[in-house]
């Protein structure tokens, strides 16, 4: 033990004595960040200049951003799909030169599973932003005993699959694992073994049997699976007769909790008190298309803007994004409080890509921001990516099948705690019809949302990571009595469909109980 508390100082105090040139590189474009964004916009466009994409939107004429916005329009995922297709059929110089190699296979609530090219120095900007969270960690606390026991990736699978052309595709920590530090190996939970799982309730089990005797001093994934995941590390260790209420008590040496994927916030105080003891959390803002943004600041829960991982971004207005002629901001001209939406242009060969997030900045220079949703209507309190589209369809399949007719819905989260660990959704449902039968209707829209959805699908599969859905059935009246608390009473406005909080089911839930 005292060997390995020695090696893992070591690695520490290396990582943060080799982290100084990037920080102060960090520091210079943080303070004005603009001309390092032109720079690696005319490097990206001169670089894939001989490309299809880059021929048809003359790339080699570009020399400057104006330019750039002028011959290249936004696209979305569908929009791009036909240059990509080419890709599995062999060609080669598509959208960035060469042959891709790897696709992230992500999951798509409106185009089913998505592939997106990931390039060689794709790669190793994903690799770079990894480090960069230990750079940021270490130049903040000097806490290299992080490195003296194991750090948890509570990740997707990482079996890569081989597609028609040779290339390899998979979740992207699958793809990102393969290209890790060979020192990363030493620190790394789960074994390769229990990370190629791809069934989620047995992985979590096995994951659980192997972390809880171990030393584990850090773990990475999204607050709702580690409510999970920390349960059933608690319940191995009771049931060895070792008395355990927090994860402190498993594992006294746990210092750093590095999340993402979706807002922190509804779980921080219900995760105190499952820790047992304060330690670090840092939020990453990481996606197939890129390493967007990384915590900075350990005091602070804003991201910063990550400027040179590869990645030329553009901000478009919210309300602009469905319009013939939206505009077009650069962290040139972005303004604090605004809702964006995010668009990419990346060394993977992705070109003014409209990602799906909007954002808010919070401060400029440094550019620091928050994850403010997504540019449509949504439902992802815990990374189901549900579209009103989606529930719609449920609702009314549902009320196909048993005979219910609804005059209103609400849907809302279900935050995990202490005795609740695995979250869910609650239905708010007016009926003007019941159904016979209460618990059929609400089993069949799961089943409808679990057939069209796979990120949801995901989360449900053997209730490991969300629970049933709950119905709450609300009185004749309720919804109107609801819109009207709120000063939302009238024919123009709408009923919120979906909402990531809990802000309208308090107001309905009151509503409905005065009748």
């Amino acid at each position: 033990m005292r060997d390995w508390l020695r090696l893992g100082r070591l690695v520490g105090a290396v990582l943060r004595t080799t982290s100084g040139p990037r920080l102060r590189t960090i520091r210079a474009w943080r303070r004005d960040p603009a001309p390092t964004q032109k720079r690696l916009l005319l490097d990206l466009c001169r670089t894939a200049s001989q490309t299809r994409f880059g021929r048809e939107h003359g790339f080699a004429g570009v020399r400057s951003v104006r330019d750039f916005q002028d011959h290249v329009p936004l696209r979305t995922y569908l929009e791009f799909k036909p240059y990509w297709d080419t890709l599995f059929e062999g060609e080669t110089d598509v959208t960035w030169p060469g042959r891709i190699e790897r696709f992230a296979l992500t999951s798509g609530t409106t185009a089913g599973n998505k592939y997106i090219p990931l390039s060689a120095e794709g790669v190793r900007a994903q690799r770079r932003a990894g480090r960069d969270i230990v750079n940021f960690y270490l130049e903040q606390t000097g806490d290299t005993a992080l490195f003296g026991g194991k750090f948890l990736f509570l990740g997707g699978s990482t079996e890569l699959v081989r597609l028609s052309n040779g290339a390899l595709a998979g979740d992207l920590s699958g793809i990102m694992t393969c290209r890790m530090p060979c020192y990363a190996d030493l620190f790394r939970l789960p074994s390769p073994s229990i990370a190629l799982m791809g069934d989620w309730e047995k992985k979590l089990d096995a994951m659980a049997a192997e972390a809880e005797p171990a030393d584990v001093r850090g773990v990475s994934g999204t607050p709702s699976w580690l409510f999970c995941l920390f349960e059933q590390v608690l319940e191995r260790r009771r049931a060895r007769g070792r008395p355990a209420e927090t994860v402190a008590d498993v594992w006294p040496g746990f210092r750093l909790l590095v999340h993402g994927g979706v807002n922190y916030e509804p779980y921080r105080e219900s995760m105190k008190k499952l820790l047992g003891k304060p330690v670090h959390t840092m939020e990453v803002y990481p996606a197939s298309e890129g390493f967007i943004a990384i915590q900075d600041n350990l005091d602070s829960n804003d991201m910063l803007l990550m400027m040179d991982t590869g990645i030329f971004y553009e901000f478009v207005p919210r309300d602009d994004i469905a319009s013939d002629d939206p505009r077009r901001f650069t962290v040139a001209d972005v303004e604090t409080g605004v809702d964006y939406a995010l668009v990419l242009s990346t060394n993977s060969g992705l070109w003014s890509y409209v990602l799906g997030d909007t954002v808010r900045f919070t401060s400029l220079r440094p550019h620091r921001l928050r994850v403010s949703g997504r540019t449509a209507h949504f439902l992802s309190a815990f990374g189901e990516h549900l579209i009103s589209e989606e529930v719609e369809e449920a609702v009314a399949g549902a009320c196909r099948t048993t005979g219910a007719e609804i005059r209103d819905f609400h849907v809302a989260p279900i935050y995990p705690g202490r005795g609740n660990p695995c979250p869910a959704h609650e239905w708010f449902v007016e009926f003007v019809k019941p159904p016979p039968d209460a618990q059929d209707f609400i089993l069949e829209v799961d089943r409808r949302l679990q057939r069209h959805n796979d990120d949801y699908a995901a989360h449900r599969q053997g209730d490991a990571g969300m629970s049933p859905p709950v119905l709450s059935a609300v009185p004749r009246g309720g919804f109107r009595r609801a819109m009207k608390r709120i000063g939302k009473l009238g024919g123009q406005n709408k009923v919120p469909r979906l909402e990531n909080d809990r802000a309208f089911a308090d107001v309905l839930a009151k509503a409905a109980e005065a009748k």
